[in-house]
């Protein structure tokens, strides 16, 4: 299964002096993927791979090396390195509605910072300005999640109602600062109803499905290529694990990934009858 995967891709690297940095949000586990639970403690439990603290890597590792690391993230692929893209899930170029989400979010910070009501810390709310541009500050903090761009990026992750949520908290605390102008307001109101309405209009046309389906199989090919090392039953084994994400995401409405996942299991499936 998983760890069999895992230390074939590893290969001569287990008989190296090295580590691997590895780091990953624990509701995956479980939450997001059902049954990954039980790969992750898998992989705990491997032989010949022991895990440790980050911690105690100096200890093991003393010889210090100072690099300077590439803008990343947890999500980066090599193709978006290829484009210099590293933020690719959160900020795309080439993605109608994470564009106009940034301009909305740089709109709402500007319109706090720049306030003339704005307070520092320490100093007393004493008007009614004062005390509004504190609000739109609070409201901001909220407004200011990765979330919003994340579900936006429909690889393959998708929320409308996500993209919603964000969409209107960065407008709401827009219109709450005191001395913002009417044209930015204006603006704002424009920039919530194009984000939703963009949004719509991929559903709809099936522009969400299609980003997805795409990222779905760029992803694949790194795993099928591992596949004709595997028997039978680790193979079967994956299956499963998908079955019980599909009916997981249908459970939560989550149609167009559901649909991914019965594709995926029709493959391995197939992959299965010609071997």
């Amino acid at each position: 299964g998983t760890g069999k995967l895992l230390m074939d891709a590893l290969g001569d690297r287990l008989q190296k002096n090295e580590y691997l940095l590895t780091g990953m949000d624990g509701e995956t586990f479980g939450h997001h993927r059902p049954g990954m639970d039980r790969a992750l403690l898998e992989l705990l439990t491997l032989p010949g791979l022991p895990t440790v603290m980050i911690s105690e890597l100096p200890e093991r590792f003393p010889q210090v090396e100072k690099v300077e690391p590439h803008p990343s993230t947890w999500a980066l692929m090599e193709k978006d390195l290829e484009k210099k893209v590293p933020f690719a899930r959160w900020d795309d170029p080439d993605n109608e509605i994470q564009k106009l989400q940034w301009e909305l979010t740089d709109l709402a910070i500007t319109s706090v910072v720049n306030s003339k009501w704005k307070i520092v810390s320490g100093e007393v709310a004493e008007t009614k300005d004062y005390r509004d541009w504190l609000k739109s500050r609070e409201m901001l903090d909220r407004a200011l999640h990765s979330d919003q761009y994340w579900w936006a990026s429909a690889r393959p992750w998708w929320s409308l109602e996500m993209i919603e949520r964000g969409a209107f908290e960065l407008k709401e605390t827009i219109l709450m600062v005191p001395d913002v102008a009417d044209g930015v307001k204006e603006r704002a109101r424009e920039l919530y109803f194009e984000i939703i309405t963009i949004g719509f209009a991929w559903q709809r046309e099936g522009r969400v499905e299609e980003l997805a389906k795409i990222e779905d199989e760029e992803i694949r090919m790194h795993t099928d290529a591992a596949l004709p090392g595997l028997p039978k039953e680790e193979i079967e084994k994956m299956i499963k694990h998908l079955e019980e994400e599909m009916e997981e995401v249908t459970r939560n409405r989550e149609f167009e990934r559901a649909a991914l996942l019965r594709d995926r299991i029709k493959e391995l499936k197939e992959y299965i009858k010609e071997g």
